[in-house]
């Protein structure tokens, strides 16, 4: 069976071991060398498809033993998990394994290499790896919806939240229920309850970027995790969402049905470094009580509700411009347009990318945020 699909990283000094191992592996494998751990750590770094490394002790640089601490230290649970098999020569000790051992090694296999040997550990761990993987896949995600269950959903929100805090992105958490949803349970039973669930997750998953997250986190009660987002472009990604699920309407008999969102959201305030991804879904959870009682379908931000002020743009920044007459000015070479003037029509065309953007899948919203965030 080819494992063309899942690559094994050789970490070795020795061009001779890597050239070895790669002539045994690479017919049934594809095969990644590094010279030294700093090599083999910053492809580990950038490269997902790596399954296994082999990794030799003595390496400059950095070596063994510090990629190996390092690869169990990580943040990344796909790098942190890896198996990773030590290549160890006559020299090493018992000691040395035990050591080795210690900081999370995964098997040890001795140089000169067997072809047998190699080729068997290789597909071995790749086989545990994909087991884990689709366990760990299984037990994520909720069986009904198909979306992150509650536990996934925050082990994966306090990454993304360290994340934001040490590169100082932005992110956003929202939470939505459905309205009176316990009476659509009582009256039609669970068949249609859960139809009517199945398909406001849909829309849920459909609706957000693809690089956000969404969970069912009750039996109504479903949240999403928008990363690198500010308030105003998580916004526009939760309003196209209750849009889409307010026209949904469902006939029962003589009856039809009208699905309405109660929904809240918060934004990670980078002021507040103590915070935890719990303390942003306590946030989300407030703002959406708030909405419960306004009952008018609108969203509510939790910085908003609380009084928190919007940061204010420095007076005397902005200049009212006409864009029409600016492009013209523009397309004569007019040298009299100032920096204030191009400042401002750039705020009047962002929520124009914005919208673009979330409609039309250009895959622009990181440049959307350093707009903002510059201007």
């Amino acid at each position: 069976m080819s494992e063309k699909n899942n690559q094994i990283l050789i970490a070795d000094d020795s061009r001779v071991i890597r050239r070895a191992a790669i002539k045994i592996l690479q017919k049934e494998f594809q095969v990644l060398e590094a010279e030294d751990g700093q090599d083999a750590w910053e492809q580990l770094q950038t490269n997902p498809n790596i399954a296994v490394l082999f990794s030799d002790l003595g390496m400059p640089n950095m070596d063994g033993f510090e990629l190996l601490k390092a690869i169990r230290g990580s943040e990344d649970q796909g790098i942190s998990n890896m198996p990773v098999v030590i290549i160890t020569g006559a020299e090493e000790t018992d000691g040395t394994k035990e050591k080795v051992l210690e900081l999370g090694a995964t098997d040890f296999i001795s140089k000169p290499f067997d072809s047998h040997s190699l080729k068997s550990r290789a597909a071995t761990h790749i086989k545990y790896q994909k087991q884990v993987e689709k366990l760990e896949k299984q037990l994520a995600y909720d069986k009904l919806t198909g979306l992150l269950n509650e536990v996934s959903f925050k082990q994966q929100g306090e990454q993304v939240l360290s994340f934001a805090r040490r590169h100082t992105t932005e992110m956003a958490v929202v939470r939505f229920d459905i309205a009176r949803f316990s009476d659509v349970f009582v009256k039609y039973g669970k068949p249609v309850a859960e139809q009517i669930l199945s398909k406001v997750a849909s829309f849920i998953n459909e609706g957000k970027r693809t690089e956000d997250m969404a969970a069912r986190l009750g039996v109504s009660r479903f949240a999403m995790l928008l990363s690198d987002a500010d308030k105003e472009g998580a916004e526009t990604v939760v309003k196209r969402i209750c849009e889409r699920v307010a026209r949904l309407k469902l006939k029962m008999g003589d009856e039809i049905f009208k699905i309405e969102f109660h929904t809240g959201m918060t934004t990670f305030q980078h002021g507040d470094a103590e915070i935890k991804f719990e303390g942003l879904l306590d946030q989300a959870d407030k703002a959406q009580k708030l909405a419960i009682e306004k009952a008018d379908g609108q969203i509510v931000c939790f910085h908003e509700a609380a009084g928190v002020a919007a940061p204010q743009k420095q007076a005397g920044e902005y200049v009212d411009v006409d864009l029409e007459a600016l492009l013209k000015q523009l397309s004569a070479k007019d040298s009299g347009v100032t920096d204030q003037q191009l400042t401002s029509a750039m705020r009047k065309i962002i929520p124009l990318i914005a919208e673009s953007d979330q409609r039309l899948r250009l895959g622009l919203s990181k440049v959307v945020h350093h707009l903002n965030k510059r201007l």
